[in-house]
């Protein structure tokens, strides 16, 4: 018969195994999530965008966060719904919430471009615009 000391190694050895399983596939699938919340919402506000577009003839002429341009096109009634903030899982509120997007156009605002920047950092995550990336694909 095996000691209680071998079953409680063994059961704290299967334990251990179990949690780097979870940790080692929950990360990349938490990443997946996260990723397909930026692209809906991108979408989103690209389509407004776009809307906004087709109705003044010319882009908003002011370089704007995500949150900005947000309540910009919610005003000016091109978003029916809130939209929701990827990084904080909620409705856009705030000016100063975690916030990846930012939003520009060219001088004549004939152009628009929609960037995400990985959080706190400057490096591009994704990017749409009217000219060279008009898809996630």
């Amino acid at each position: 018969m095996k000691s209680v000391a071998t079953i409680l190694i063994r059961l704290a050895g299967l334990s251990l195994d179990l949690a780097v399983g979870v940790i080692l596939i929950g990360f990349p699938l938490s990443e997946k999530r996260e990723e397909r919340r930026i692209r809906e919402m991108m979408l989103i506000v690209q389509e407004a965008l776009q809307n906004y577009h087709v109705k003044e003839e010319i882009y908003p002429r002011d370089l704007m966060t995500g949150t900005q341009l947000v309540h910009f096109l919610s005003k000016e009634g091109f978003l029916e719904e809130p939209v929701q903030n990827p990084w904080t899982q909620q409705a856009y509120g705030e000016a100063n919430e975690t916030d990846g997007l930012r939003y520009r156009t060219d001088t004549i605002a004939e152009t628009y471009e929609l960037i995400v920047f990985r959080p706190g950092t400057d490096t591009e995550q994704f990017r749409l615009d009217s000219t060279e990336n008009q898809s996630l694909e």
